[in-house]
């Protein structure tokens, strides 16, 4: 899915496909250039060994891919494989697209992922790379899977969470691994603030804080049939706050509150608004994922989860992991920074993971800066086909908690709108913008107090748009049975 530029220059090849929610870093080679004491995420390096390159390549020739999806963000891994292309680490042998992309790689152009396939049978692509919006994402990502294929799958990886547990079961039959392109992943400075977490610093922490405030305006929810919608012709699409912009927000902090599987989660309650009056998705958005063991402790009244059953980390005599309180914005009067933040008796710290920069400060208000280097996750992916014990850094295991925020954003009630006389336009036409009433003290409110808008002093809020949803009670139906098939997974209606 691709979006409007924010004034923050991407290095190529490190995000999602909303143009604007992407990081300055540099290019790295691979996953084993991260900061110094980092921890890296459980899960974060496959469980699946890489089988062994297909063909005749050698440990030290360029990767073999193909990519589905040339225009929009594809554009951007186009870019990003010609650099890699150019340092002999990525041969880009087909795209797949079913109007024509650009001129540089007509040559090799398919409009099905089946006529790529067949037209290199000898020496088929290594990896997959998938550009595409969400709802294509898991029949394509089978597709590639079932050829031998890894697969570089952008985020959020599935519309569904059992579509999450298809993706795996299909990848491990395979031999193969999944890579998400949560840029955030990238980045060193998510391992450094899990480790404060982890080492308990800064004391114990029981919140980690998620402050998204951006602005977008109508041209961004109508560049294509998809954005701004959940649904779309019966299937998932999500295209809300929490799962698409700053999508790669709430993944951070899930990472950095150590909440690695779906079974660290014991209840994720969600206030979903829209200020926009031609979406149905969320544009502001209270997200809280409170993990087992410290659930019964949430504030948040008669909409408390009961009491789960600590985990084995947790019986074991581990750090209780923190909640996750997430307050996210597209209506903001002026963009900024998104940011994450822990907050204890030893200090504070916050990243701004799209400047990868970690500021800390000590009880005596003393603030340090650390710039932390920036992974290209597509670059480690293809480090990993290679060499199997260089760690996958997003590895689809590692991203089902965030799926099960996805289902529970999704199995919500839709987003209530808000009153027209608490939102304020800006511009016109094509650019108006909305500004919601009191938004940046808004955020701040839920965050400090760990509870949804309407129960932290928000004036436009209703407390009717809260709802609690549990794993136990998920809905197992998958998205497999539609746009099963990979051609129909481009079609034009809602390609991005």
């Amino acid at each position: 899915m691709s979006g409007p530029a924010t004034g923050i220059h991407p290095a190529a090849g490190t995000g999602h496909a909303n143009g604007a929610d992407r990081a300055n870093g540099s290019d790295r080679a691979t996953g084993t250039d991260r900061a110094t004491g980092s921890v890296p995420a459980a899960g974060s390096a496959s469980t699946t060994a890489a089988a062994a390159p297909v063909g005749t390549s050698t440990a030290g020739a360029p990767v073999r891919v193909a990519l589905i999806g040339t225009l929009g963000f594809g554009r951007v891994h186009l870019e990003n494989l010609e650099r890699l292309r150019e340092a002999g680490r990525a041969e880009l042998i087909g795209v797949v697209d079913l109007h024509e992309p650009p001129a540089a790689v007509q040559g090799i152009w398919h409009r099905d992922l089946a006529s790529l396939l067949a037209a290199h049978a000898d020496a088929p692509p290594e990896v997959v790379v998938i550009a595409t919006p969400i709802d294509t994402h898991l029949p394509l990502a089978l597709q590639a899977l079932e050829a031998g294929a890894h697969v570089y799958l952008e985020k959020p990886p599935v519309p569904a969470l059992a579509d999450h547990a298809v993706l795996e079961r299909a990848a491990e039959a395979a031999g193969r691994v999944v890579q998400i392109g949560f840029q955030a992943r990238g980045g060193a400075g998510v391992d450094a603030l899990r480790q404060l977490v982890a080492a308990g610093e800064l004391g114990e922490i029981d919140t980690v804080r998620v402050h998204g405030a951006w602005s977008r305006d109508r041209a961004y929810y109508r560049r294509s049939p998809w954005a701004g919608r959940r649904r779309l012709g019966g299937r998932r699409v999500a295209d809300g706050v929490a799962t698409n912009p700053l999508a790669h927000a709430v993944h951070a902090g899930l990472v950095i509150a150590g909440i690695d599987r779906l079974e660290d989660i014991a209840a994720v309650t969600t206030e979903l608004r829209r200020a926009h009056d031609d979406i149905e998705a969320d544009d502001t958005a209270f997200v809280r994922i409170d993990p087992v063991r410290c659930a019964a402790d949430a504030d948040l009244g008669e909409d408390a989860p009961s009491h789960a059953a600590p985990s084995r980390e947790d019986a074991a005599g581990a750090r209780p992991r923190p909640a996750v309180v997430c307050a996210l914005t597209t209506t903001a009067p002026v963009q900024g920074a998104p940011w994450i933040e822990i907050v204890g008796p030893l200090g504070a710290a916050r990243l701004s993971y799209t400047e990868d920069v970690l500021r800390r400060t000590a009880p005596d208000g003393t603030v340090t800066e650390t710039r932390h280097e920036r992974t290209d996750l597509v670059e480690n992916l293809l480090a990993h086909v290679r060499d199997p014990q260089v760690a996958l850094l997003c590895p689809l295991e590692a991203t089902a908690p965030f799926s099960a925020v996805l289902e529970a954003i999704q199995s919500a009630p839709d987003p209530a709108p808000i009153a027209p006389e608490y939102v304020t336009w800006l511009g016109e036409g094509e650019a108006a913008r909305p500004v919601v009433d009191g938004i940046e003290d808004a955020l701040l409110a839920a965050l400090d107090t760990g509870r949804p808008f309407s129960r932290s002093g928000a004036t436009w809020a209703r407390e009717d748009a809260i709802a609690t949803w549990r794993p136990e009670t998920a809905a197992t139906t998958t998205t497999t049975g539609s746009r099963a098939d990979g051609r129909d997974a481009l079609d034009e209606e809602t390609r991005s």
